[in-house]
């Protein structure tokens, strides 16, 4: 006949055992919510960085506008050789004004930006000049391109 008691008993090492898988299932569900913790808070901090570049680029039209340098169909052309934008009444069109960006944090940003025919700026990539007011419609969309350009201009 089978003895119940040897059948049943625990042998030793068993409840260490059990202990172990019980720390390691611990350990991974740490380890699932740091990632998700980690990259909410990156979300976080790219959505500050939206809204700060979208403050300047407020700061920058203001600044257009209260120097009658902002009209909606305006278009702004890179000049890289001389760290300058240019800003033109349309394509092809008068001279506006010359705005020096070689102290802007964003002159290397934007000298790699696309342009159109004429370096003009053209972040859509559609080969035709984003007007100011595009730009500034972009930005509050959410393109940093378009809100730095707009800093820029406004000497931020």
């Amino acid at each position: 006949m089978i003895n119940l008691k040897k059948l049943f008993r625990r042998k030793k090492g068993q409840g260490a055992l059990e202990y172990l898988f019980m720390i390691a299932a611990a350990l991974i569900i740490i380890f699932v919510v740091v990632r998700y913790i980690s990259s909410s808070g990156q979300q976080a901090t790219s959505q500050s960085d939206i809204a700060a570049l979208q403050s300047q680029a407020e700061l920058g039209k203001s600044s257009l506008q209260a120097k009658d340098w902002w009209g909606d169909n305006y278009v702004v052309v890179v000049d890289s050789t001389n760290d300058e934008l240019e800003i033109y009444t349309s394509a092809g069109g008068t001279l506006v004004a010359t705005v020096d960006i070689s102290g802007s944090e964003y002159l290397t940003d934007i000298e790699n930006m696309n342009t159109a025919t004429g370096n003009y700026i053209d972040l859509d990539d559609d080969d035709a000049a984003d007007t100011l007011d595009n730009l500034y419609d972009d930005c509050m969309g959410g393109n940093a391109d378009a809100c730095k350009v707009l800093a820029a201009l406004g000497g931020t």
